[in-house]
Order: C-alpha cells, then sequence, then structure tokens
C-alpha cells in the first residue's frame, strides 16, 4: 500500500486553552483529491494554515501534519521553520481566497514568479525568462509578457488568482492546498479557475486538498470530502457516498440545503 502523502493524526488548534479546531484524522494519498468542507468558523481555513506552518500567534498547533518527502518526513507541528521553509514551495504549496495574500504588490509579476523557478527549479538567465512565461500560459493568463511586466494592482482578479495558481505550481509542488480560491471571483471567472485547478493537478499528478463551504464545488473536485463543525471532524466519505447517502445528520443538512437551492434556481432565472 502506498504510503500517504500528507497524514494528519489528532491535528488540533489551540487559542490559548481554547482548542479551536480538535483532533482531525485523514490520510491524503499520492495523487488523491481531498475536501475539506463546512460552514464559516468550522476550522476549515485553520487546519490548511496548520499544515502549512503558518499559523499567525499566539494560536497553536498539536498533534501531527505530516507531509513526505524526498528526505524523509517532516511534521510541520514540531518542524523548525528553516526545515519547514525547505518543504514549503517543493513539496508543499497552497492557494488562498483572496490572491493578495500571497502577492507582493511591490513587485512585478515576473520577479515574483522568478524567485521559486530559480530557487526551487534552478532557472537562471534566459531559461528563467522563458520559464516566468511558461508559467503564466499554463495558468491561461493572456498577454503574459505584459502580464509579467506588470504589478499586481494592474491587474484584474481573475488574473491575480491565476497569477496566484502559478506562482503555487513553480515549485512543482507534490500537494497543492487550495483554501477557498474561488469564493471572491465572479461566478464565470470561478468556472474557468476551476477548470484550471482540475486539469493542472491532473496533468502534474498532484494531490490536492481543496476547502471550501460550497458542496457542489467540493463535489465537483474532489473523491473524498472531510465535513468539519465547531472545529469537529464529523465524518470523512467517499464523495459520491457523502452526497448520497451521508451518515451524520449535520451532513445531511449540507446535502438537503444544497440540493434545495439548486431546486430553486429555475424558478428564479429570467
Amino acid at each position: 500500500m502506498t504510503d500517504p502523502l500528507l497524514s494528519f493524526d489528532a491535528l488540533g488548534v489551540d487559542l490559548d486553552d481554547r482548542a479551536l479546531v480538535e483532533a482531525v484524522k485523514l490520510d491524503i494519498a499520492p495523487g488523491e483529491r481531498v475536501g475539506i468542507i463546512g460552514e464559516s468558523g468550522s476550522g476549515k481555513s485553520l487546519t490548511a494554515l496548520a499544515v502549512l506552518g503558518l499559523l499567525p500567534h499566539p494560536l497553536r498547533a498539536r498533534g501531527a501534519a505530516v507531509v513526505r518527502t524526498p528526505d524523509g518526513p517532516v511534521d510541520a507541528v514540531t518542524a523548525t521553520q528553516r526545515r519547514w521553509d525547505r518543504v514549503r514551495g517543493s513539496v508543499v504549496a497552497a492557494v488562498f481566497q483572496e490572491p493578495l495574500a500571497s502577492l507582493d504588490p511591490l513587485m512585478r509579476v515576473g520577479r515574483q514568479l522568478a524567485w521559486p523557478l530559480a530557487h526551487h527549479r534552478g532557472l537562471r538567465g534566459e531559461a528563467l525568462r522563458r520559464g516566468v512565461l511558461d508559467a503564466l500560459s499554463d495558468a491561461q493568463v493572456g498577454e503574459p509578457e505584459r502580464i509579467a511586466r506588470a504589478y499586481i494592482h494592474e491587474i484584474s482578479g481573475g488574473q491575480r488568482q491565476r497569477v496566484a495558481i502559478a506562482l503555487a505550481l513553480a515549485g512543482s509542488p507534490q500537494l497543492l492546498i487550495a483554501d477557498e480560491p474561488t469564493t471572491a471571483l465572479d461566478v464565470t471567472v470561478q468556472a474557468g479557475v476551476l477548470d484550471l485547478l482540475q486539469r493542472e493537478v491532473t496533468e502534474r499528478g498532484m494531490s490536492l486538498l481543496f476547502i471550501s463551504h460550497d458542496l457542489p464545488v467540493v463535489t465537483r473536485m474532489t473523491d473524498r470530502v472531510l465535513v468539519l463543525r465547531h472545529g469537529r471532524q464529523v465524518e470523512v466519505a467517499d464523495t459520491a457516498t457523502l452526497v448520497s447517502a451521508p451518515a451524520d445528520p449535520y451532513t445531511r443538512a449540507l446535502v438537503e440545503a444544497s440540493r434545495a437551492l439548486d431546486d430553486l434556481l429555475p424558478e428564479v432565472s429570467p
């Protein structure tokens, strides 16, 4: 049996003596797509930040979130910042809800992409310049040469998110964490970004941890789903099983609410 690429064991997040996330247990295999779903405040994003080693002070992770790397397993909870910096970008990368969280407003787009390409893939000179343009093209960013010269305030929200995806993929990670990557985008732009993520994950053979409050989107993007409520794990199931035969009353309520919304849409359409 293949070892998991990422393994949570009783992963939790505390604020002083208060548990915000409690005892999450999950394995993600190489190439597997797993979703985390729950309402606002359920602990989805805190779980992602714990895996990335990016919890802000005074939040504190406990338990284990172990990533299998070419140099051996690394636990995000106990690893030093220096050790985790070698993992983040090259093994695990992230796309967040708001691309401004990962993009520098004072640096041109091309320079931002050049750093991980040089640092993780060793590109230099003309190969680096070509790599920047290829990364933008792969993310379906139109006019890549113009965008590479632009600052992020000079491009649209959809283009920023595509640049953020290109930046996350620049180090050729094995696992991509996508935390509400389309919530801040227009509906028409959302579909294109989801198509892009699906294509890149498939073509690169990556694992995906996709976090959202939107059940239909999670159903589209993932093979298996973890449900969180109030920081507690409710259930984990294959996506098809979770939608057709949810085991927990909370999950059933999520599924029924999603179906009710779908039933209303034809009635309100022009």
